[in-house]
């Protein structure tokens, strides 16, 4: 009797224990995706760098692969548009001009490749203009001058479902807090973003000194590369700024070429030093972009 009570005992225990594994083995194969998912999110958070407010749509996976690059026959001008903030400005924004709502810029951006043009870097255009692989018919650059959370929360998706990269001049400054993080810099970088140097403190270089006008040139260029592993062989002037003296010492610091913001369309025949650009307003509308750029025109002034 008290045998075969022990006995049903270690039975009903053995199932109970045997439920238990079960139980705990589904638990695992049910909250594992769950965690691996929760890491993804954040990982996707951390390359924004912003609430969803700021973005129009959550980045994809598929954002982080650069386009495949633009190619042809053609080796002629080009135009390099200029963009600052890709964001409606406030009432009380100062230098709203220099804001773009990320609606218009969406829009702009349409319409030119619906009008045939195809997104280029300054890289790919200054090896066309060297005995390098040619470019499409209807090149573009799109640049944006100083580096901030819209490049890559707004202007990098837009860009990537045109399937056309950015240029960015990113003054060291702006990287870190504050600015845009490292991760958000090496997420343009993989989108097929070049990265070139707009120094590292937007300082007037023309009113500066020899020895601060090499740390702001040489250091600027240092820091992309070895931050990124990126090549960085363009320069922007600060606000345009620039003479004979600073040129110079941008051709010594081992930049290929500058961007100014000298209004017109960039050509071979130009000074690599001294290519210009078109300037885009907040206010202008993706009509007046494209007129902008068969004009060879831009707004007045720079930043």
């Amino acid at each position: 009797m008290n045998g075969g009570s022990a006995a049903a005992r270690q039975r009903r225990l053995t199932i109970i224990v045997a439920a238990l594994v079960l139980i705990a083995v589904a638990l695992v194969l049910f909250t594992g995706p769950l965690e691996r998912g929760s890491k993804s999110d954040e990982s996707s958070q951390a390359q924004t760098g912003a609430p969803a407010a700021d973005s129009p749509a959550k980045p994809a996976a598929s954002e982080s692969t650069a386009p495949k690059p633009a190619s042809g026959d053609y080796r002629g001008p080009v135009p390099i548009l200029m963009y600052h903030v890709i964001k409606a400005p406030t009432a009380s924004t100062p230098m709203a001009e220099l804001w773009t709502p990320a609606e218009t810029f969406k829009a702009t951006i349409e319409l030119l490749k619906k009008e045939g043009y195809r997104g280029v870097t300054l890289d790919q255009v200054w090896q066309a203009w060297n005995g390098g692989p040619g470019l499409p018919s209807k090149p573009l650059v799109v640049s944006f001058d100083d580096g901030y959370l819209s490049h890559t929360v707004t202007a990098r998706p837009i860009l990537h479902a045109a399937g056309w990269p950015g240029v960015l001049n990113l003054e060291g400054k702006n990287i870190g807090k504050g600015g845009l993080t490292t991760t958000q810099v090496e997420g343009l970088i993989a989108a097929g973003w070049e990265i070139d140097s707009h120094t590292l403190t937007h300082p007037d270089l023309t009113l500066i000194d020899d020895a601060s006008l090499k740390t702001e040139l040489v250091d600027s260029r240092k820091l992309l590369q070895q931050k990124f592993s990126i090549p960085v062989n363009f320069f922007c002037y600060p606000a345009g700024k620039n003479d004979a003296r600073v040129r110079a010492a941008v051709e010594a610091a081992g930049y290929k070429g500058a961007t100014t913001v000298d209004s017109g369309v960039a050509s071979k025949s130009d000074n690599p030093y001294e290519l210009p650009r078109i300037r885009v307003n907040g206010t202008d509308s993706p009509q007046t972009v494209a007129g902008r750029i068969r004009a060879g025109s831009g707004a007045s002034g720079g930043y």
